[in-house]
């Protein structure tokens, strides 16, 4: 079943979930967009060669490459010999890495939960609601979206 406006719609929530998220709770002073992205991706995803990690981000490998030397630099990732493959190397977020990303997160929650004290009691369970479905959804059409972008890469 095809509801009216069903991509307008969630494409809206999408767009205002974004902006909220880049104008109001990310922390900016301490990471690009550019750092903060590829952070984000080794956080979920865990180690990744720096190439594949360009591809993902749609970088090129050299401006990806110039981008972890210098995150490796302030000590947020590290480079580690690949599980797979000796001779190759992985990038991981380093422990300064990871408590800057934790508190990044405590930063946004806590933004969150003050932007919350103006909803109505009724809303915040609305809002909790639809959070429960909206997370389980969105996880699966970003896994399924990463699985379409490998697919028209190497098919």
């Amino acid at each position: 079943m095809e509801l009216a406006g069903g991509a307008d719609v969630i494409s809206e929530m999408v767009e205002m979930g974004a902006d909220t998220m880049w104008r109001y709770l990310a922390d900016r002073d301490e990471l690009s967009a550019s750092a903060t992205l590829a952070l984000n991706r080794l956080n979920r995803e865990g180690p990744m060669r720096v190439t594949a990690l360009a591809e993902a981000e749609g970088a090129s490998q050299s401006a990806m490459t110039q981008l972890i030397q210098r995150l490796e630099r302030q000590g947020l990732v590290e480079r580690r010999s690949d599980p797979e493959d000796g001779r190759a190397s992985v990038v991981v977020i380093g422990e300064a890495g990871r408590r800057l990303w934790d508190g990044r997160a405590d930063v946004r929650r806590q933004r969150i939960a003050d932007m919350l004290a103006d909803v109505g009691p009724d809303d915040r369970v609305a809002l909790w609601l639809a959070a429960q479905v909206v997370v389980r959804i969105l996880g699966q059409m970003r896994q399924n979206a990463g699985l379409h972008m490998h697919a028209d890469v190497t098919g």
